[in-house]
Formats: structure tokens, sequence, C-alpha cells
């Protein structure tokens, strides 16, 4: 017994199906033949007879904006296209990082340049000690990243940091400050 060879749905069965697809709002396997594309038919008929619920709508009537979760805010991102950034200073962003970011001060000293401040900051569960001056004006430096959460490992850092800045009289993780030690090395060699 030979299987039978059935013919390939018609060009109108295909047109019919994305018409009726498109109708209903659903999808439809492509048929391998006429008798398949004919059931897909009915089924979608079907479809289109029964009752659907009414589209939700927003408040008083007027249809909701459908925006991904992830989405940016238009108060997010400054510029356009490759130009774009995100807005630092954004009321949303600016909480946001408030919220997650703690400061301890550690330490004072003060220097040829001015006023300074050792501080340890939390941000997302990572402590930083960073050198910021006191007027906010100024360069800023990291001077350990993921510091340990030893309270006598910070301490003996901050003196030893505050004691470089002393001999120096200069900020001790600043290029010049460097410059100046390896100059000390050269002639100590």
């Amino acid at each position: 017994m030979r299987p039978s060879i059935e013919a390939a749905p018609s060009s109108r069965q295909l047109r019919y199906l994305r018409t009726l697809a498109a109708k209903t709002g659903t999808t439809f396997s492509y048929p391998a033949t006429r008798g398949q594309a004919s059931r897909e038919i009915d089924r979608l008929r079907t479809l289109d007879r029964e009752p659907r619920e009414p589209h939700p709508t927003g408040r008083d009537g007027d249809d909701e904006e459908f925006v991904y979760g992830t989405a940016a805010d238009p108060s997010e991102v400054s510029g356009f296209g490759s130009s774009a950034s995100w807005r630092v200073s954004s009321g949303v962003a600016a909480r946001r990082v408030a919220a997650k970011t703690q400061r301890v001060e550690l330490a004072r000293y003060t220097v040829s340049a001015g006023e300074r401040v050792l501080q340890e900051v939390t941000r997302s569960g990572r402590v930083n000690v960073t050198d910021c001056p006191i007027s906010g004006a100024g360069r800023s430096y990291v001077v350990e990243r993921e510091a340990t959460a030893d309270d006598d490992a910070v301490c003996a850092q901050v003196a030893d940091y505050l004691e470089q800045a002393r001999l120096l009289d200069d900020v001790p993780m600043a290029s010049s400050a460097v410059r100046q030690l390896l100059r000390e090395v050269d002639t100590d060699v």
C-alpha cells in the first residue's frame, strides 16, 4: 500500500489563512497539505466567532500606553542617537544613588593645596576609601578599592596615609607626590 500524496495548499487558502490570522490576532502553523489548510481555516473561523474580552483601557476611556518595564524614562536620558547619555543629575537616579551610598569620615588633613578628608564610601555593599577636598571643588582619589571590613587594618592605612601627606605636604595619591617620591628614591640609590 502506497501512501497517498496530497496536493500542497492553494495560494487562495494561504491568503485566506493570513487574513483570518490578522483578523483574530493569532498565528497559525503553516500547512503542508490542502487538508491541513482547511483544518486551520476552520479553527481560525471558530476563533473569529468567539466573543472576546474587551481591550483594557486606561483612565477616562483613553487607551493606556504600554511600555517595557525596563524602558528608560525620558527624564533619565539626555541627547539623541549616538550622543545620548544617562543623566546623572536626574532626580530619580540621584535618589537611587543617594539611597545606596553611605559615607563615613575617617580623618581630615591639611596640605598646601587645602583641607581634605578621607572617607569610607559604601556603595552597593562595596567599601572604598576615598580622598576628597573639603570644599568639593578639586580632584578626588580612590585610596583603596573594596577595602576590608577590618577596623584595625583601615586605621593603620589611614595613619600611614596621613603621615605620607604630612611628609610630602601633598595628596599622597596625586601624580606630583608620586614624582616627588620617585626623585627621592633616585637620589638615595
